[in-house]
């Protein structure tokens, strides 16, 4: 796979792991039970199909440093950093063109830096069909069999008709993607077999997405053609910052998957984890015979399946809690129940809003 480009994904602000996520230090640079970041695992899960001078990320200019400081390898050239978050589509194209300068056969592979990927083995298995399929013009997903009704998540439908298979995978077309459900629906795309979760992970021949690009965004292929064709690095960054304010906020999603019909879908069970909310989050550390996740100190007595976070050298003690999720910060402390984590996003905005009054 001598043109195969890994294109990390880096630009979110996790604010359902508040407050351990912050725009300052978002989730891609939180800490794994391995030692590694989010953004380092996901480099290092494709480090032996991609060399360092084939590896990019896409990342907000005040994440620059941290994407240097926990990705070293990448060619500095090679951190593309937006003046603000645009969506997946503008970050792609941009990804996209900047490989093509260099590698006009390139074929890229699209990560989120936010996911945990449990089965490596799997992933490269379903990268090398995705591979094949990408150089015969397709542009590819890898989707996740779902295993539980998830109303979290995007899906996508694909149909019975085998476009390709090798390496233990088989791939169908995609037929539609659908928003995330309610618990009935999610039931219902469980039985039916031919739904999978939209992971985010996407590979194809950068000529390929941007002729997509040309014709289903052309503002935006066009603008990201001047930035990328710019006669030298001062002017290159002249225009990205009159032109990038003006590009449209738009999925890869939305303004290209929807509408085409050359997308292929592969499904697999890769052990992935989005890592959305704390009680998924806590899930990637070890659990005790109570099924408590504890980071830093806990004790206990009578409490049973807890995410504990304790981000500090104070002591924190539970008595007779179940399904709860307590993190305690330096400054603050958030308790809330399972049922409830993905509410911490309002808490953070409310926060947010509180400390920009006058």
């Amino acid at each position: 796979m001598q043109h195969l480009h890994a294109v990390i994904l880096a630009g979110g602000s996790g604010t359902r792991l508040w407050p351990l996520s912050t725009p300052r230090f978002p989730k891609q640079f939180l800490p794994l039970p391995s030692g590694q970041s989010m953004i380092q695992e996901t480099l290092a899960r494709v480090a032996p199909l991609v060399p360092n001078e084939h590896a990019w990320v896409v990342t907000g200019r005040t994440m620059a440093g941290m994407v240097q400081e926990h990705l070293p390898q990448v060619p500095a050239t090679h951190i593309l950093t937006e003046p603000m978050g645009r969506s997946s589509a503008p970050a792609i194209a941009w990804a996209a063109a900047a490989i093509a300068r260099q590698d006009p056969n390139g074929i890229m592979a699209a990560f989120s830096a936010d996911a945990v990927i449990g089965d490596v083995p799997a992933l490269t298995q379903t990268l090398s069909l995705a591979y094949e399929l990408a150089e015969q013009g397709r542009l590819v997903t890898i989707g996740i069999k779902p295993t539980t009704p998830e109303t979290g998540y995007g899906y996508i439908r694909f149909s019975s008709d085998e476009v390709g298979e090798g390496y233990g995978h088989q791939a169908f077309a995609a037929e539609r993607f659908v928003e995330k459900p309610n618990l009935q629906t999610a039931q219902s795309y469980l039985r039916d077999g031919h739904y999978v979760w939209n992971a985010g992970i996407f590979i194809w021949q950068v000529k390929t997405i941007l002729d997509e690009m040309r014709e289903h965004l052309p503002d935006i292929a066009r603008k990201i053609d001047l930035i990328v064709n710019a006669a030298d690095d001062t002017q290159a960054r002249l225009l990205l910052d009159e032109l990038w304010p003006s590009l449209q906020s738009i999925s890869i999603d939305y303004g290209i998957l929807e509408k085409t019909h050359n997308l292929v879908v592969i499904p697999a069970e890769l052990g992935w984890n989005d890592v959305g909310n704390w009680e998924q989050y806590g899930s990637l550390f070890p659990a005790d015979e109570q099924g408590i996740h504890a980071v830093g100190h806990h004790q206990g007595l009578g409490s049973q399946n807890l995410v504990v976070y304790n981000n500090t050298s104070r002591q924190v003690y539970t008595i007779g809690l179940e399904d709860i999720v307590v993190v305690e910060m330096q400054d603050m402390t958030v308790v809330c129940h399972k049922d409830q984590v993905q509410r911490v996003k309002e808490l953070a905005e409310q926060h947010k809003a509180q400390k920009q009054q006058p």
